[in-house]
């Protein structure tokens, strides 16, 4: 450079002189032999023209590199040192192509400019990159399966420094350390969203009840359920207590749905998206479910237009869009499961529970006593029928929950009773009318696809019971379905389909 600058300032007097001596024209000479030496020296060098390229490949590379990463790192700020995977394939993908493994980590970036190669691994080092979060659940319980799930954020609570209230934090994209412990009766929970537009955003909280097997109890009086949590591949129920599996889980017990890891439970009870006062919605199957608290619960709509709302809930416009999963109305055999798990150690059972005293034998979820159907709501005591209610997350406010923390299901227990997709057959002998009721109740013919027979769908989203003329008639429970082993589980509704109330009813009576 030195002597290029010594050239140019050169050439530059001689221009200036308008004169070109012998001795100046031979200087010149000299000079761009010199250069052009170097130039051609540097030609038959071709290592030194490799090294000088891969410095320069090098050096954007990094320069792409730490571009990416001050874009993720803002991005953490933004969302508090949560960003999702979809977030960080977004701002890669400003930056080029993606390869197609399945794994975010493991594909590879192909540079817009430059068609550089760079590992999406490299890029995401421990600086932008979260470890692999910390487990405590030590319950075997199966880990929630959230594959099918679109739009979700995890969910956790702490108590606050005054311990009047639980804060939620609710925006967690990315899986928290200890995010779940079943033997402390901290179930998981999860929130799904869709900002279907500028003035209507949905939202929904859910909790994972995990694959369980349990003794069943020989009363039905509210005591301590055994209930030990299995992985899905075991299909054959421990033997030496007697021990079964909950049918909601195996697919000869829930109708076809497979053999499951577990299943996803609205944690509180429906709201529709335009919540009122009087009816929360009413018989209206244009509406869209929402599952949250502090609302009026989504009451007086007939059990037709429940099905068919519970049946939408992933379309585009509604709060699982996106998602692959099966929503549907909550099955008598499901809303058993909810019910015996909490009966278990990992619910009102649990060590962290602050339903009852250490020793009690009884440890009654409290009444939801809102006048208004508020969700959520727990009352001032055990067996409340004031209109005085706390919020689900007060102090007292999981006592109303399934866990007696903050991290269970709520409204099991008082509010309105809920509907069930339960119902009992037609009055034949030879099978002729055992869709009767679920055909006219439910609206089966208005679901069913080509591929499917009725009696199959209605055995998939629907517990068939057999024809009964009363109320009181428990010999024609489903094991599983809590209508036999927690009859006088929290002062549940007593009431067993029959024909003048043909489809189950679930919750407390108060």
């Amino acid at each position: 450079m030195r002597i290029k600058d010594k050239a140019e300032e050169f050439n530059k007097y001689i221009k200036e002189s308008k004169a070109i001596t012998l001795i100046a024209l031979i200087i010149t000479i000299i000079i761009l032999l010199i250069l052009a030496g170097m130039t051609i020296g540097i030609i038959m060098n071709n290592n030194l023209i490799n090294r000088a390229e891969d410095v320069k490949m090098q050096t954007e590379i990094a320069r792409i590199k730490e571009e990416i990463q001050t874009n993720i790192l803002d991005k953490q700020v933004e969302n508090k040192e949560n960003v999702s995977d979809n977030i960080l394939k977004e701002i890669l993908e400003k930056y080029g192509a993606l390869s197609e493994e399945d794994k975010l980590i493991d594909k590879t970036l192909i540079t817009n400019k430059g068609s550089y190669e760079i590992k999406v691994s490299e890029i995401l080092n421990v600086k932008t990159v979260k470890d692999e979060p910390i487990i405590a659940d030590k319950s075997g319980a199966n880990a929630p399966n959230l594959d099918a799930i679109a739009q979700k954020t995890y969910v956790t609570w702490e108590l606050n420094e005054e311990g009047t209230e639980y804060e939620i934090n609710d925006k967690q994209t990315i899986q928290p350390d200890n995010w779940y412990d079943y033997e402390k009766g901290k179930w998981a929970n999860i929130k799904t969203t869709n900002k279907v537009s500028e003035t209507e955003n949905l939202e929904a909280y859910w909790v994972w009840i995990p694959r369980y097997e349990y003794v069943v109890p020989t009363n039905a009086t509210a005591s301590q359920i055994e209930v030990k949590f299995i992985k899905k591949d075991q299909i054959t129920p421990d033997t030496d207590k007697n021990y079964i599996i909950h049918p909601a889980f195996t697919n000869e017990g829930n109708g076809g749905f497979g053999e499951l890891d577990g299943i996803w439970v609205a944690k509180f009870e429906a709201v529709s998206n335009t919540p009122t006062a009087t009816n929360g919605g009413g018989n209206n199957s244009n509406l869209k479910v929402q599952v949250i608290p502090n609302n009026p619960s989504w009451r007086n709509i007939e059990t037709k237009n429940i099905f068919t709302v519970s049946k939408k809930m992933t379309n585009n416009d509604e709060v699982l869009a996106g998602s692959v999963g099966d929503s549907h109305m909550m099955k008598n055999i499901e809303w058993g499961a909810v019910a015996i798990l909490s009966q278990s150690k990992y619910g009102v059972y649990n060590s962290e529970s602050i339903n009852g005293e250490k020793g009690d034998k009884e440890y009654q979820i409290w009444n939801n006593s809102s006048t208004s159907y508020i969700t959520g709501s727990v009352g001032t005591s055990k067996d409340a029928k004031s209109t005085e209610v706390l919020a689900y997350n007060s102090a007292n406010g999981p006592k109303a929950s399934t866990t007696g923390t903050v991290y269970g299901i709520y409204d099991l227990a008082g509010g309105a009773w809920e509907y069930v997709a339960g119902v009992i057959k037609g009055n034949s002998t030879d099978g002729s009318k055992d869709l009767y009721y679920a055909s006219s109740i439910f609206g089966i013919p208005n679901h069913i696809k080509p591929e499917i027979s009725a009696l199959d769908f209605a055995k998939k989203y629907l517990n068939l019971y057999n024809y009964r003329t009363l109320n009181t008639d428990y010999h024609q429970y489903i094991i599983g379905d809590a209508t036999l082993e927690n009859k006088d589980w929290n002062k549940d509704c007593r009431y067993f389909a029959h024909t003048a109330a043909p489809v189950f009813t679930r919750g407390r009576i108060f």
